[in-house]
């Protein structure tokens, strides 16, 4: 068998954050076994020039494509390129990106989880990524039920990682005194949430009393540093990179293969302090929730929940009612599947193990919740996690 052919490819990412080193990670591993593969590393450029790319004479780009000059640029090259961003849409490249309509139902369902009724979103509407997570955030209130619309704040075009004007900031120090209390946020990214979690901290709301936050792509240089440890989704950038990393090849190996687009699922949510409270007022139902959530891992009898609150099974199903239009049995189910969904990220785990852990009977039972829950396998959902 003739050795491979020598190729060079360039890779175009912001290594400043996580999201972006995550990516590189991935691309290496995939190309760890694939010596006859060089790859040049550049950091994101504010724009792609056509000459210096043509002089580097690669046979593929991964690049994050944030302009439609961008686009238009690599579009012209005459090599495969596949786009790892999702500021803007690229029909002519394929793309290799989070599932951001996802990133935002997982973070609504986890403020809701909380007991939540309030609800806002912080992001920008020239960033695609940030509209599709609103978009999944608001589907899934309306969903739920949810009669309040989700508040929406809109944060003007600029650089994601350099600080905020004083203007700006004063904007989103007169919106969030504006919002409901308490109020569930989900911040575009984890910058958002922090620039949130400071505003609260200037008009001295509470995190989370007042205000529960949470943030996208757990970068821990940000979400550990804030007044209060800041929620996060994880995203799955590693995937993003191998896959991207595959979709090149397979385009370099036939150049008549179509690109297309490939959206992979957020990993789980890392729940930190900002999210660390259940916006109820009645006293029973607060220790219930703390019980059942402490308990997540173990088979939840109602009656053991009540015996914690101090009440009758009668009358906290009553208070649970009243406080989040729910039953008790209904909260220890979705706790039990909040617990599910974060282990299925672990590779280690097998479903019948994930099933013990997450305080189901048995596999089968957890097997079938799953999928009247889902609409799919707990092996289909895994696989897609992938």
């Amino acid at each position: 068998m003739p050795a491979p052919k020598p190729r060079r490819i360039a890779v175009y990412l912001s290594l400043s954050t996580e999201h972006g080193r995550g990516i590189l990670r991935g691309i290496a591993r995939f190309f760890r076994e694939r010596p006859e593969v060089t790859v040049l590393k550049f950091s994101d450029p504010a724009a792609h020039e056509t000459a210096g790319l043509r002089r580097l004479r690669v046979d593929g780009v991964i690049a994050r494509v944030a302009t439609r000059r961008n686009e238009t640029t690599l579009a012209g090259l005459g090599v495969p390129v596949v786009n790892v961003s999702g500021q803007i849409a690229t029909p002519r490249l394929a793309l290799i990106n989070t599932d951001d309509a996802r990133v935002g139902q997982l973070a609504f369902r986890h403020l809701h989880g909380r007991a939540y009724r309030n609800f806002a979103y912080c992001g920008n509407t020239t960033h695609l990524g940030s509209v599709l997570r609103y978009r999944g955030f608001n589907q899934e209130a309306k969903r739920t039920g949810i009669a309040a619309p989700v508040a929406r704040h809109n944060l003007p075009r600029g650089d994601q990682n350099a600080p905020y004007p004083d203007a700006t900031r004063a904007r989103l120090v007169t919106w969030l005194q504006s919002l409901p209390r308490p109020v569930g946020i989900l911040g575009f990214t984890d910058r958002v949430a922090l620039e949130l979690a400071e505003a609260c901290a200037h008009l001295g709301l509470r995190v989370p009393e007042d205000v529960a936050i949470m943030g996208v792509g757990n970068d821990l240089a940000r979400v550990e540093f804030a007044h209060v440890p800041l929620t996060s989704v994880q995203l799955n950038t590693q995937q993003i990179g191998m896959l991207a990393a595959e979709t090149l090849q397979q385009l370099m190996d036939d150049s008549r293969k179509p690109g297309g687009e490939t959206l992979v699922s957020p990993q789980k949510i890392v729940a930190r302090q900002s999210t660390n409270r259940h916006a109820v007022d009645d006293e029973a139902v607060a220790t219930a929730l703390d019980y059942i959530r402490e308990h997540a891992g173990n088979t939840i009898y109602v009656e053991d929940v009540a015996r914690a609150a101090g009440v009758t099974r009668r009358v906290l199903e009553l208070r649970f009612r009243v406080a989040l239009g729910s039953a008790v049995n209904a909260e220890i189910l979705r706790t039990h599947f909040e617990r599910a969904e974060e282990l299925m990220s672990e590779p280690a785990l097998t479903l019948g193990e994930i099933a013990y852990a997450a305080g189901f009977e048995s596999p089968s039972v957890f097997a079938t919740a799953f999928r009247q829950r889902h609409g799919v396998a707990p092996s289909e959902y895994r696989k897609k996690l992938r």
